[in-house]
């Protein structure tokens, strides 16, 4: 009887510690490989706190924040991460996010290709950084024009944490916006519509429909880099053709079919719809300002056309006849001089 009770007691206890612990410890737990220890306990403090900056919470919050692990609670250790920098930058790595460059055809007024900007930082739980993926490392992005801003953004931020869980204000989503939410990893092949890169369709699409779209974002692609401004235009007219067609082929057969169809293709859906307006704009663009059309591939062509001149003024008609076909592509005068040298 003695043992039973024993057993019966430690059942308790064991069911007991289950429930006390949320469902993101336990995830970290089965991706720890050693003994529980402190060094997991200030892990799982940093990680919780991650989730609460991006405006999310866990199950049995308050019992997590009020439970002791070596000698400290969650709440301390989050607040021990904020307070103490040695112990933010063992427990935190940080990335510098930058926003890809859009269009690399248009060079700076040096004939540089653009470079890409800074959009801010990312900050990731450095446990999770090694151990999970993707959303699951729980990583929180500040926006921010330079890395100074963005980094004092954030730690504004957790200073709101820390203050927060002094008062017992457990309400992180007002604070601290929403969640970006977690996506059905089943949903994104669940088959149905069908993508040509950039371009998707409704499975409902028949070749007919699809055909004159394709040629025309074919034409996008071969033409894209044109050095002729003029071709680079008509490339990017034939971009909106088949953009506009594929959107109202959507619209055509209705839209989205359920939650799991829009979950699945919606984002390629918003692609479509942001790269139109990226090329009405790039189109406004080169009229406006036909100089500012440099493209990265055009200027070693530059350098390349001077010396076939040269080389075809010394006699060389195949020079002057490569010669020839870039600058009259280029609409450039110096290629009836080529045509002359090529006879």
């Amino acid at each position: 009887m003695k043992m039973k009770k024993i057993l019966t007691e430690w059942r308790k206890f064991t069911i007991k510690e289950a429930i006390e612990k949320t469902n993101l410890e336990k995830k970290i737990e089965a991706a720890w490989p050693h003994k529980s220890n402190e060094v997991l306990a200030n892990a799982k403090a940093a990680v919780h706190a991650a989730r609460f900056l991006n405006g999310g919470s866990v199950n049995n919050l308050e019992g997590y924040l009020n439970r002791v692990q070596f000698g400290m609670t969650g709440k301390e250790r989050i607040q021990n991460i904020n307070r103490k920098s040695k112990q933010f930058a063992d427990m935190f790595t940080a990335f510098e996010v930058y926003k890809p460059v859009y269009d690399k055809r248009f060079l700076d007024a040096e004939g540089n290709p653009p470079e890409k900007t800074l959009t801010g930082i990312g900050i990731v739980p450095t446990f999770t950084n090694f151990n999970f993926k993707g959303s699951d490392k729980e990583g929180i992005l500040t926006q921010a024009k330079t890395e100074e801003e963005a980094y004092t953004e954030f730690f504004e931020k957790f200073e709101r944490l820390d203050g927060m869980l002094d008062q017992g204000n457990y309400n992180f989503l007002e604070e601290f916006g929403t969640m970006s939410g977690k996506t059905n990893p089943d949903a994104r092949h669940s088959g149905g519509a069908y993508s040509t890169g950039l371009l998707i369709f409704p499975e409902e699409a028949t070749e007919e429909e699809a055909e004159p779209i394709m040629n025309s974002y074919k034409f996008f692609l071969d033409h894209q880099a044109d050095p002729a401004y003029i071709m680079a235009i008509k490339a990017e007219e034939e971009l909106q053709k088949a953009l506009m067609g594929a959107l109202s082929i959507w619209e055509k057969y209705g839209g989205f079919k359920d939650g799991a169809d829009e979950q699945a293709n919606k984002g390629a859906w918003l692609r479509m719809s942001r790269a139109l307006t990226k090329s009405e704009e790039t189109v406004k663009r080169i009229k406006e300002n036909p100089g500012s059309y440099k493209t990265a591939t055009n200027k070693p062509k530059e350098v390349d056309v001077e010396a076939m001149i040269i080389a075809a003024k010394g006699g060389d008609k195949e020079a002057a006849r490569k010669a020839y076909d870039i600058l009259r592509k280029n609409k450039d005068i110096r290629s009836r001089d080529m045509r002359r040298l090529m006879r």
